[in-house]
């Protein structure tokens, strides 16, 4: 983990490198004390999402206030991240409210894939202690701190390889699988699904190759006798990206795939292409603009005869795409449209827009939108011969469509106490 201070920096690095614990000998304020000066702990505003286990952090870190709305905090904690070839780079940027505004630090923490959900926390909450001691030690509460440099606990996680010393070379391999079996009296299902990967990434250069593979059947008993779906799906990926500096970097990329649902023997593609940052990629935790532009081949041997009577293809094809993706305090968002055609008929392409936002309007209340839409001209592969009631049912290929679309809305509202502590898991 790194992180950068302007104030008290030995001291925490002391903490950071040594273990150091943090201990909070609690004191009721006076009854007078001034509500700008806050309650006994520093208010803080905790903003992670998925990215850390609110729960453990409550009880691990027990010398703030933890409260509902940034409006109440003294400390808004912005937590992002990010995948790196080891695992997650986490970004977590301590923004000052009120007597701390302008008063910002930012810490890093990486977790290698092989790390528990335990090891992640663990390391998650050792940085917002370091980081919350930024700001308590400009305070009067300073005092009631005491800082250690004892002996790792047992359990506590060694500190990670230093790249120079990796017998793996920045290589990560991941190997998966799962076996489902379900049934009724009319009604059977098999699943076997699994996945094999092998990544490595540095500054430098990204490497990605994965296998993942499907079968699912199933037996449903009609009056007419059983009738059985059966659907198999695979595929292999690879890519190279080379960064050529902080906003352009170039990729070839490569696919193999076979899917009963889009009427796929064999799909083969083949396409280099170059992509833009509009902003610096040492900013993408918390905003991107990208802009990309791929072109290649693609060959496809078709199970049944298409609409257009092929059993093989061979066409030129393109892909465009945008891509805006922000998160800042007010809440985050994105926004994606991407266009792909063939080179050789423009007019078989398909296009599509997707944008989802999350934004604080007012204290307590949250709205989210959620939106897509797509014109579809591109089914090369639809099968010939019409789907029988069963197939269309049971979903068994694709069906012809000219566009797709989908939106949803939501809010929330919360009002009340404006405190976060106590945690209590009982039923």
């Amino acid at each position: 983990m790194r992180g950068k201070s302007d104030v008290c920096a030995g001291l925490v690095w002391v903490a950071l490198t040594c273990g150091a614990t943090v201990s909070w000998a609690a004191s009721a304020q006076q009854d007078g004390q001034d509500a700008a000066d806050g309650p006994a702990g520093l208010r803080v505003f905790l903003d992670c999402g998925r990215d850390c286990d609110r729960d453990y952090l409550r009880r691990e870190i027990t010398f703030i206030d933890y409260v509902r709305d940034r409006r109440d905090a003294q400390v808004h904690v912005l937590v992002t991240s990010q995948g790196s070839g080891g695992g997650t780079e986490f970004t977590l940027d301590f923004i000052g409210l009120g007597r701390f505004a302008g008063n910002d630090v930012r810490h890093m923490y990486s977790e290698s894939r092989t790390d528990t959900d335990n090891e992640t926390r663990a390391g998650i909450a050792q940085v917002l202690r370091v980081g919350f001691l930024h700001y308590i030690i400009e305070t009067p509460l300073a005092t009631q701190i005491e800082i250690g440099t004892a002996q790792q606990q047992s359990g506590a996680r060694s500190v990670m390889v230093q790249p120079e010393d990796d017998p793996w070379d920045f290589w990560v391999y991941r190997v998966s699988g799962n076996v489902r079996a379900s049934g009724e009296d009319i009604r059977t299902d098999r699943n076997f699904n699994g996945a094999v990967s092998a990544n490595r990434t540095t500054a430098d250069w990204i490497i990605r190759t994965e296998f993942e593979g499907s079968y699912n059947e199933s037996v449903t008993a009609l009056s007419t006798g059983d009738f059985t779906n059966i659907r198999t799906r695979y595929d292999l990926d690879g890519q190279v990206v080379k960064t050529l500096g902080e906003h352009w970097g170039a990729i070839i990329a490569g696919s193999m795939g076979a899917s009963t649902f889009l009427n796929q023997d064999r799909n083969l593609q083949v396409q280099p292409g170059i992509e833009f940052n509009v902003f610096p990629y040492s900013e993408s935790s918390r905003r991107s603009l990208t802009v990309s532009y791929e072109a290649g081949i693609e060959s496809f041997a078709y199970e049944e005869p298409t609409i257009f009577d092929r059993l093989e293809q061979t066409v030129p094809s393109q892909e465009i795409q945008a891509t805006l993706d922000v998160e800042q305090p007010w809440g985050d968002g994105r926004v994606r449209a991407r266009y792909s055609s063939l080179l050789n008929d423009l007019g078989t392409y398909s296009a599509s827009v997707f944008g989802n936002l999350s934004f604080r309007v007012v204290r307590g209340l949250s709205l989210n939108v959620s939106a897509s839409t797509s014109l579809v001209r591109d089914q090369i592969y639809l099968p010939k011969e019409d789907l029988s009631d069963e197939e269309i049912l049971l979903e068994r290929r694709q069906l012809a469509t000219d566009s797709r679309y989908r939106v949803s809305f939501g809010f929330s509202y919360t009002f009340g106490s404006i405190f976060n502590n106590i945690v209590n898991p009982r039923f």
